[in-house]
């Protein structure tokens, strides 16, 4: 029965394959013949629709392959540039997939695909678009509207594999004046879907490998280019859940890599990040620090593992970073401006805390350690240092800030808390362009530590320092600094010991015209300033100076520098003084340095025109007005004593000075004083009254019936008695009469220039007996010169030295 069918089965089973053969070849031959023209006509006409001119070169499909193939394909608005041309798109989907309802695709290549991203310049009151946001808005408005009660049922969608190659993409902003260009990259996608493992439309999940190629981007807002030679990125994408996207991303720039993992959760609105840099190059990142002159990066790798965490209460970056061999130039610079083999930063946390009334930031670091670092300070020939010609923000923004400070500092605030910092075997390289010749001094061998620095007010760091200076000193420093603001709260104790001088030689040479041949310098500093009031101590020790040769030509105002050698230097040829300074640094005027500098030149100035006053000043005897004597007598009051025989042993110990003292009287002051002094010498005598040699004259009381005889008879004496006997009668007795009488004497004694010159003499000797009362070897070394006339002063009669050297 079977046998007996087997022919008429055959014969039906030939009818059906050459049946399929048919719609085979009638679809191949519809593909291959009229599929490409009506699809590059219906293409056509749909781009003059939306407005721009859709085309390609030539299309071809493989049906039973399902293999399309389109070459030369370009999009752009009709009249404007083209925002998409590539020169091949082949495109083979999978069979298995679309049996499945599943638009799955093979394999997707696209070849030189050129992409123009561009934003043109606004028309009236009207923002700027993008280009391709006028094609999506334009093929929206084409599409037909979508019925509401229609059920959405998402269609899935894989790819297997995604590969663009010598891709390039432009990007134009005509209001920004942002052109940039990327090319050639490559990019790869791997296993790419739109739904998880269980089967659920979610998000996008595959592998991808961009290749990028060399990489020079311009980053909008600070005009500062950024360029690797090499970039690729790779990774991939994962949804372990609803409401969860992972992602994989790794960069390869040039030598170095970051490899990150990111969780997005849509629910929290959350990212959590994990960032590890490897050997990370840092010279394409200097050219992005905000400095006002243009810096390159000649070495130095980042070596990091950080965690992330983005939230809508917070934003927290932690972990450790690990910077090598770093080197920063200035650009057409000689000489690097930092260099340092080593620095980690260990266990740092940064926290950005939102708030809709204010935001605060906080940094923490657990250790900072720079190894070997090494930096050149300069100040050029205007006085500003390099650091804040690079740094220093314009003076129209300064302004702006300051007028905003306040109302800035209330809106949010930032905490730092940095618990150890340590510098280890660092160098300074110091030089001063404004002095000729040039000044330059190096640190060598710098280490520091920084302990608890934080800028919370009223918290203070402790600092330690020491460093070899000019090859053969050493520098030494400790104390406390606030970082709140260290200029406005401080204590420190700086101290240099061996110094050179020969290396100060171009600051002497500049502010005093001499040079310093040979000599050691030791200094000891310090330093204290509480809420902006400083009070500073600058201990000078000199050992054996030698001065050298005059600036020759030098304009500014030369001090005496021999002479203050000679009158500081001890017999074992080392000067000690101390020169102390005040100040708020708040002034706009302030400068610690130009104070210490002001001082010192005012002293050594007063050693050629006030010794006595400049003396005072260097060991401490608190006298601004020098010696003086009492007006109209030879006599100095007990505290000038005690100055005059301290300035003597002071001599004994400076054997290469010597002293003139010269006497003098100011001529209309001590005439008059001179007089009264007379007249009531002469009434005590004669009252009765025992007058101590070397000791003011009192002022005689009137209201005494001794002084009161006593003023008669000085009186008769003087005046005479027969005036004396009109004044008796005429006169009544009392105060009042008494008074005429002593003003009548003191201007009835005439006193004349030999008097006062002799008076001047007398005060000369004084002060030589105060001087060498300590020792008598002195007398050799103190002369007495030439009277002069000088001008009383609040004090009295300022008495007048000159010093010689020996």
């Amino acid at each position: 029965m079977v046998l007996t069918q087997l022919p008429r089965l055959k014969k039906w089973l030939i009818r059906f394959i050459i049946l399929v053969l048919s719609w085979v070849v009638i679809f191949w031959v519809g593909a291959h013949l009229f599929v490409p023209g009506f699809i590059k006509k219906s293409a056509s006409e749909f781009g003059a629709k939306i407005g721009y001119d859709i085309a390609y070169q030539d299309l071809s499909i493989s049906p039973l392959r399902l293999k399309l193939e389109l070459d030369g394909f370009h999009i752009a608005k009709s009249g404007g540039s083209k925002l998409l041309e590539f020169k091949k798109l082949v495109i083979t989907a999978k069979w298995t997939k679309l049996v499945l309802g599943e638009l799955g695709f093979d394999e997707i290549l696209l070849v030189e695909p050129k992409i123009l991203v561009e934003k043109k310049l606004s028309m009236g009151a009207h923002p700027g678009v993008w280009n391709w946001q006028e094609l999506i808005a334009a093929v929206e408005k084409s599409m037909p509207p979508k019925d509401p009660g229609e059920p959405n049922k998402p269609l899935k969608i894989s790819i297997d594999e995604l590969l663009v190659s010598s891709a390039s993409l432009s990007l134009l902003d005509n209001s920004t004046k942002l052109k940039e260009e990327l090319k050639p990259f490559t990019m790869k996608l791997l296993d790419v879907a739109n739904y998880d493992k269980q089967g659920v439309v979610s998000g996008v999940r595959g592998q991808y490998d961009f290749n990028l190629g060399a990489l020079q981007v311009l980053v909008p807002g600070i005009n500062k280019t950024i360029t690797y030679q090499h970039v690729a990125i790779a990774g991939g994408l994962d949804n372990p859940q609803p409401g969860m996207l992972g992602v994989q991303l790794n960069v390869k720039l040039d030598d170095g890599a970051i490899r990150s993992h990111w969780d997005f959760n849509t629910d929290s609105k959350s990212v959590d990040g994990k960032l590890e840099l490897e050997n990370l190059a840092i010279a394409p990142l200097v050219a992005l620090l905000p400095a006002n002159k243009e810096l390159t990066g000649k070495s130095g790798a980042i070596n990091s593992a950080l965690t992330m965490k983005f939230g809508p209460e917070a934003d927290i970056f932690a972990g450790d970073i690990h910077i090598s061999d770093l080197t920063v130039l200035e650009k057409d610079q000689k000489y690097p401006l930092i260099v340092w083999k080593m620095a980690d930063i260990r266990q740092f946390e940064y926290k950005s805390l939102k708030s809709k009334q204010a935001s605060s930031s906080s940094l923490s670091i657990d250790e900072l350690i720079i190894d070997s670092p090494i930096l050149q300070f300069e100040i050029n020939e205007d006085g500003f240092s390099n650091f804040r010609r690079l740094f220093a923000k314009p003076a129209s923004v300064q302004k702006t800030e300051a007028a905003d400070g306040s109302k800035s500092k209330d809106a949010s605030g930032f905490n730092l808390d940095i618990r150890s910092t340590n510098l280890k075997n660092g160098e300074v390289f110091f030089s001063d362009l404004a002095m000729r010749p040039h000044f330059k001094v190096d640190i060598k061998k710098f280490n520091a530590t920084l302990l608890g620095v934080s800028n919370t007010p009223g918290r203070f760091a402790t600092v330690a320092m020491d460093g070899v200076v000019a090859g053969s000193g050493s520098m030494r420093a400790k104390g406390q600094t606030s970082f709140d603001d260290p200029r406005r709260n401080h204590d420190i104790l700086m101290t240099f010991r061996n110094l050179p001088l020969t290396a100060f030689n171009p600051a002497v040479m500049t502010f005093a015209g001499y040079q310093i041949a040979s000599g050691r310098l030791n200094l000891n500093l310090n330093y204290r300033a509480k809420d902006g009031e400083l009070n500073g101590s600058n201990q000078i020790i000199i050992k054996k100076v030698v001065l050298g040769d005059e600036v020759p030509d030098f304009t500014g105002k030369k001090l005496p520098l021999g002479l203050a050698i000679a009158l500081l230097e001890d017999s074992d040829d080392t000067i000690d003084v101390t020169v102390k300074i005040a100040g708020n640094v708040d002034s706009p005027e302030f400068s610690a340095s130009g104070l210490v500098w002001q001082a010192i030149s005012n002293v050594l100035t007063n050693i050629a025109t006030a010794p006595f006053r400049a003396l005072a000043s260097l060991i401490g005897l608190g006298s601004e007005e020098g010696i003086n004597a009492v007006p109209g007598e030879a006599v100095f009051l007990a505290v000038d004593q005690d100055r005059l025989e301290k300035f003597g042993e002071y001599l004994i110990k400076r054997p290469n000075s010597s002293l003139e003292i010269i006497g003098t009287y100011d001529p209309v002051q001590d005439r008059k004083e001179l007089a009264r002094a007379k007249a009531d010498s002469a009434v005590l005598k004669d009252a009765g009254f025992k007058l101590t040699p070397g000791e003011p004259i009192p002022v005689p009381s009137l209201s005494d019936p001794r002084v009161q005889s006593g003023l008669k008879s000085a009186y008769a004496q003087y005046i005479g008695r027969i005036k004396l006997g009109q004044r008796l009668l005429t006169l009544p007795d009392g105060e009042q009469r008494n008074e005429q009488l002593h003003n009548e004497l003191i201007a009835g004694i005439g006193i004349t220039d030999g008097e006062l010159k002799e008076l001047a003499k007398a005060r000369a000797k004084a002060a030589y007996g105060f001087m060498i009362k300590s020792d008598a070897s002195l007398k050799d070394r103190i002369q007495l010169g030439e009277v002069k006339t000088v001008e009383a002063g609040k004090e009295g009669i300022p008495l007048d030295v000159e010093i010689r050297i020996k």
